[in-house]
């Protein structure tokens, strides 16, 4: 279940408004609007503190197959959600994806094996990609067959902002990214990325 989903079950089987949870954690009400809207992604603390205003505990377990299911590329096509006029891309759980492979570099390999579902999406399918093969040649370890299979963006996936910023992306776009025609600086991915 999305974090919003979550805030907003709480919320309701509390009785409270949008409003009144935010007075009673402390926060703006656009912030929980935000969140239930799914435009903005909480961090557990902030996650946590909404629902305990509503007079819940939050809970997070995590066990074998759901942990094993986390741990695959193919656990990334839902990061995309296709039912938004504009491509709507979960960035916290595909850095959370590279930030446990960071740390357990020993996964790499299990992780990217499998090819992940198409979304529809080539810019988001070639983004896997990219990801897989760079996640792969940092790791030293062949990169997945079904990579290969996978074609470049039909047309540049840029960084928003300023013509200064979206240059600054295209010259510390990854290798991997960039020969998929995906210009996005690699620590807007990989945190540990200099």
């Amino acid at each position: 279940m999305e974090a919003g989903e979550l805030v907003r079950r709480a919320r309701e089987d509390a009785g409270l408004s949008r409003s009144a949870l935010a007075a009673r954690a402390g926060v703006p009400t656009s912030t929980v609007s935000r969140i239930e809207a799914g435009s903005t992604d909480p961090t557990i603390t902030m996650l946590s503190r909404l629902i305990a205003a509503a007079g819940r505990q939050l809970s997070i377990t995590m066990d074998g197959a759901a942990h094993s299911r986390g741990l695959s590329i193919d656990s990334l096509t839902e990061a995309y959600s296709p039912d938004h006029t504009v491509r709507k891309v979960n960035w916290a759980r595909l850095r959370g994806f590279l930030d446990h492979l960071l740390a357990h570099p020993e996964l790499t390999a299990a992780a990217i094996e499998s090819p992940p579902v198409r979304t529809g999406d080539a810019a988001f399918d070639a983004l896997l990609a990219g990801i897989a093969e760079k996640l792969a040649d940092d790791a030293g370890i062949p990169r997945p067959r079904w990579t290969r299979s996978v074609p470049p963006a039909p047309i540049p996936w840029e960084a928003p902002g300023t013509p200064a910023r979206v240059q600054r992306a295209r010259t510390q776009a990854p290798a991997q990214l960039a020969a998929r025609n995906i210009w996005l600086a690699a620590h807007d991915l990989w945190r540990n990325a200099a």
